[in-house]
């Protein structure tokens, strides 16, 4: 993976922006309007879709915060699980609110969990991209 073989200054800006970039994306799919969302009759895949992106904006953060802080991992687990729920609550907050959609306290702990779940999982995904460019040069 290229990724690992930029300097640690280039890796971090490419995470935040990344990380940036993918919180938006997860701000404009929770607003869209409830008319334009497709119906799809899979059980709780709309709580299966919260988990997801929150678990892969906490990864990218995760993986950026160990590389421009050396934070200990229990750190940034606890960061991680944190931001879920604030930003999390903040869009299910503003979903109620103005977007004309409702806010689910499900849909938070499914935020939660996979921020938690991102944290958790961050150095299994930093240790196998090592291992990997390490193999691959």
């Amino acid at each position: 993976m290229m990724i690992f073989n930029m300097e640690k200054r280039k890796k971090t800006y490419l995470l935040m922006i990344l990380s940036v970039v993918w919180a938006i994306l997860i701000f404009v799919l929770c607003t869209i309007p409830p008319s334009e969302i497709p119906k799809i009759k899979i059980p709780y895949l709309d709580k299966a879709a919260h988990f997801g992106v929150f678990f892969v904006l906490s990864v990218l953060l995760s993986l950026m915060l160990y590389l421009k802080t050396r934070k200990k991992y229990f750190q940034i687990i606890i960061f991680s699980t944190l931001l879920a729920f604030i930003y999390g609550g903040f869009i299910e907050i503003l979903q109620s609110k103005f977007f004309n959609r409702s806010g689910d306290f499900y849909d938070l702990i499914a935020d939660v969990l996979g921020g938690f779940s991102g944290g958790l999982i961050y150095p299994v995904i930093l240790r196998f991209f090592k291992t990997n460019v390490r193999n691959n040069t």
